[in-house]
C-alpha cells in the first residue's frame, strides 16, 4: 500500500471512530448509572482510538518504527462489559439504548473488516501488523457488542410482553 492510500484509510478510520463517539456519548446521555458508565467508558474508549489514529493522520508519514506499539499504546482502552440483570433491563427498556447497541454493532464490524482487508494488502511487515492490531481490537468491540445485543433479545421481549399469535 501507499502512503497515500494509509492516510486515507486512516482518514476513513477516524470518521468511524468518530460515529462509534456520537453513538456511545448519545447513548450515555440517555441512560443512568452502571449502563451510563458503560457507555462513557466506550466513547472514552473510541476517542482513545480517534486520537491514535490523528497522530498518525497528522504527522503525514506512516511511523513504523519499533518505538510505535499499537498494543502498548491502546492497552486497557477497552474493557469487556461484565453485565448483570439490572443492567441489560435497562438497555432492553429503551429502543434508543437498544439501537445505539445496534448501530455501534454495525460500525464495529464495519471497521474489523476495513482493517483487515487493509492488513492483507500491505506490503511493510509493521504495517501489516498495525493494521492486524487494529482488526483484533475492533474485534473484541464486536465480540463484547454481538453478546450483549444476543442477551438484550431475551430482556427486549420479555419487557415489551411480546407474545406469539
Amino acid at each position: 500500500m501507499l502512503d497515500t492510500e494509509v492516510l486515507a484509510g486512516i482518514k476513513a478510520g477516524m470518521r468511524g471512530e468518530l460515529d462509534s463517539v456520537t453513538i456511545y456519548e448519545n447513548a450515555a446521555k440517555n441512560a443512568e448509572g452502571e449502563v451510563k458508565d458503560f457507555f462513557e467508558e466506550r466513547a472514552a474508549a473510541e476517542k482513545q482510538h480517534f486520537n491514535y489514529l490523528l497522530d498518525y493522520y497528522r504527522t503525514k508519514t506512516i511511523n513504523l518504527n519499533h518505538e510505535r506499539n499499537a498494543a502498548a499504546d491502546l492497552q486497557g482502552g477497552w474493557k469487556s462489559a461484565i453485565v448483570g440483570d439490572a443492567f441489560m433491563k435497562q438497555v432492553a427498556s429503551s429502543r434508543h439504548l437498544t439501537a445505539a447497541v445496534a448501530a455501534a454493532l454495525h460500525l464495529e464490524a464495519d471497521a474489523m473488516h476495513l482493517y483487515r482487508e487493509w492488513a492483507g494488502r500491505a506490503q511493510a511487515p509493521e504495517l501489516k501488523k498495525l493494521l492486524a492490531k487494529l482488526g483484533d481490537w475492533e474485534q473484541q468491540h464486536y465480540d463484547d457488542l454481538l453478546l450483549m445485543q444476543e442477551q438484550l433479545e431475551r430482556y427486549y421481549f420479555d419487557i415489551n410482553n411480546f407474545q406469539p399469535f
